[in-house]
């Protein structure tokens, strides 16, 4: 073994030097090889200078992120939403077994997911507002002599309340949901439907109205204005013996039922249209929209 001090041919250093038989003077715990560019040692001091660049970089931009939330710590966040929980007097879901052949199809989807790009909006009035686009279905799968009942109700998507940001053009969350309306379900008035008529059909419920008058007595959906709601379909198996008189008595936990919903249907309640875009394609699109066309009148049945 060489020892501290001996002189050791340059091929002993790096076996890539070519060699005459000369020796360097250095002593041999002080020499250290000569690294090339594409040794493994070298890349792997390069890769953890970079790593330590990368780490340097990242707590600058993070603390520069700090200091920019900091400015709009008062801005509330955006949600995306969903059916995060039900009101107690909202029925859950239906799904029986006796109604399991039976299907549900989402008329004019074309038209609702147009809405529903611009974040749908629909009016509620003391007196009560028709939605637009409508709800209209087509059912099949039911048994032909049967008895079905067809009921709409409206639920919250989530506890939020909601406010419209015009420089951003969205909905933003500003705070916890206001107590939720008792909910009610809307039985169409062409109720009930044999399994045959009901699936030879499109079912609409154009004359289902949206109100924020917590005393209503005449049957409307009640709702909260600057909230997300969800309208859903639900499917009634009854015997003939067993008629259902009114929908304000009902309750579907009793009841062998199946609920549909789409999502595309989901809309803010609102006083006042918030997006231009909205007012703009339901002046399009919806018929009776005489109001914004017409300034000495406006229609008081639809939105």
């Amino acid at each position: 073994m060489a020892r501290t001090g001996e002189k050791r041919p340059i091929d002993t250093l790096h076996s890539t030097i070519p060699t005459s038989g000369h020796f360097l003077d250095i002593p041999l715990d002080l020499a250290a090889p000569k690294r090339f560019k594409f040794m493994i040692d070298h890349l792997l001091d390069i890769s953890d200078a970079d790593e330590k660049a990368e780490r340097t970089t990242i707590a600058v931009r993070t603390s520069r992120n700090y200091s920019d939330d900091s400015k709009d710590r008062e801005e509330p966040e955006e949600c995306e939403s969903s059916m995060e929980q039900l009101p107690k007097s909202s029925p859950p879901p239906g799904n029986s077994h006796i109604l399991r052949h039976v299907t549900c199809r989402l008329e004019g989807r074309e038209l609702w997911n147009k809405f529903y790009e611009l974040s749908t909006e629909m009016i509620i009035t003391k007196s009560g507002r028709r939605m637009f686009p409508t709800m209209k279905l087509s059912i099949a799968g039911c048994e032909p002599d049967v008895l079905y009942y067809v009921f709409l109700d409206v639920v919250p998507v989530d506890n939020r309340r909601y406010r419209y940001i015009y420089n951003k053009s969205s909905w933003l969350t500003a705070g916890k949901a206001e107590p939720t309306p008792r909910n009610r379900l809307y039985m169409h008035p062409d109720s009930p439907f044999t399994g045959e008529q009901l699936c030879n059909q499109v079912i609409s419920f154009e004359k289902a109205k949206l109100t924020n008058n917590e005393v209503d007595k005449t049957g409307h959906l009640i709702l909260n204005s600057m909230h997300k709601y969800q309208p859903r379909i639900h499917v009634v198996r009854r015997p003939r013996e067993r008629p259902i008189e009114q929908a304000l008595t009902i309750d579907l936990h009793n009841e062998h039922y199946k609920t549909f919903q789409f999502k595309e249907t989901q809309f803010m309640a609102v006083t006042a249209y918030q997006n231009q875009l909205i007012t703009k394609l339901k002046i399009e699109k919806n018929p009776f929209a005489k109001g914004f066309r017409d300034p000495n009148g406006r229609s008081p049945e639809y939105d």
